[in-house]
This record gives structure tokens, sequence and C-alpha cells, in this order.
């Protein structure tokens, strides 16, 4: 059934324009961050961090794009009737949307891993490093499908709730300035994890609470327990 998703999802972005402009977002974002980085680079102080928010906030915003289209797609399988066609066959509702999710999932990690790679953005980052950065930074993509299509019933409420939701990616900005206990209150955003783990390969010299690796396995362990949560919500408000 994955493969199955995956081709509809791909068919979905090539027929509808909107899902196709989601679609090329990080592309285009990636195009114009390489430029711009090494343009504010070539401007600014050296200890001046604005280059590396710049460009942790790119590569954070590939999944966050990937999560919202896959919300859209699964808005209109709910306003197509397609979920509650759902209910009369073998397949049950909740193994296709967990489907959809692993497809935003995969969207999110393999665009984050691409882009990453071809802007240099992270430029003494090892491939394993920009592949655990990657896995991490993709798990936002299904818990903001899910974010959508708990709290919203259409897509006009669902750019709502999107948009609201994008707050959320001023938290990891924050990270950069934090460094000590005080992190505890930034934990709680799913893109704060990946955002320390771009922190620490572009800015080595600041001292962490914890090192790379337990930022890595803390940041999977706590989405997976946010997307649990998420999935809970979602099923009641669904009534799956």
């Amino acid at each position: 059934m994955l493969g199955t998703v995956i081709k509809a999802e791909l068919n979905n972005m090539l027929r509808d324009k909107m899902y196709l402009v989601f679609a090329l977002y990080p592309i285009i974002l990636g195009g114009i961050g390489y430029f711009l980085i090494n343009y504010i680079e070539e401007r600014v102080a050296q200890d001046n961090l604005a280059p590396e928010i710049l460009a942790m906030f790119l590569i954070l915003m590939t999944g966050y794009i990937f999560g919202a289209l896959i919300a859209f797609t699964l808005l209109d399988d709910k306003d197509d009737l397609v979920l509650m066609s759902l209910k009369i066959t073998p397949i049950s509702v909740k193994s296709y949307v967990i489907v959809k999710l692993v497809v935003a999932f995969i969207f999110g990690f393999v665009a984050t891993l691409v882009i990453t790679l071809a802007t240099s953005f992270l430029p003494n980052a090892s491939f394993w490093s920009i592949m655990l950065i990657s896995f991490t930074g993709a798990l936002q993509a299904p818990g903001l499908t899910l974010i959508v299509n708990s709290f919203s019933r259409n897509k006009v409420e669902g750019f709502v709730v999107m948009k609201l939701s994008g707050l959320l990616l001023v938290l990891p900005v924050i990270a950069f300035f934090t460094m000590n206990w005080q992190e505890v209150f930034l934990v709680f955003a799913p893109g704060f994890w990946p955002a320390r783990l771009i922190q620490i390969e572009l800015l080595p010299e600041f001292e962490t609470n914890f090192n790379y690796i337990t930022y890595f396995i803390l940041g999977v362990i706590y989405n997976m327990l946010f997307l649990t949560l998420l999935m809970k919500i979602y099923t009641k408000k669904s009534n799956l």
C-alpha cells in the first residue's frame, strides 16, 4: 500500500498546481538560500549568526513544507469521502492515515537530505551527520500533517492552522542563543532537536548540554511520543 500511496501523492503534485508549488518550494528555497547565505557571509561580521540561522531555518522548512503538502492531500481525501469509503474495505482508515504519515516523512527526509547536500548548507558536516539531521528534521512532516488535520475541517481552516503552527519554527531560532539549562523550555518544539544538531555542526566551538548522538536519540524519542499523542487526538476527533 505504501507504494500505491506514494504514486498517488506524486500524481497529486503533478495534477494540482498548489501541490506542485508545495513540492517545488524546497528547491526554490534551497536555490535562494545558496546565494543569499554567501551574500550575507560576505557582508556581516564573523561572529554574526545570521548565515547559520538562515541555513538552519531553510533546512527545517523542507520537512515542514512536505508535512503541509500531505496534510492538504489528506484533507482532500476527507472532502472526497475517500476516508469514509475505506470503512467498507479491508484496509482500515487508521492504517491508510499512518501510511500517509510515513509518506510525509519519506518525502521530507529525501528532500532535506538532497537539498542539504546540494547547497552545502552544512559544509563541514559528514554525510552521516546530514543523514541524522535529515531524519530528525523530517519527523516534523507527519507531526504537521496531524496538527492540520486534527484542528481543521477544510482547506481554509487548514491554511490557518498551518500558519499558526509555523510559529513552532521560531523556537529553534531561539535555541541558537540558549545553551544552558534554559533550553528545557524549547525542547517541546519538534524542530528544536534537528536545530541543535545543525548548530553543533555549524558552531562546534559552542558548548551544549549533551553531545550530538544524545541530542539525536532524545529528538527521535520525543518526536515519536509527540506523534503518538497527535495520532490519538486525530483518531478521537475523526472518530476512526
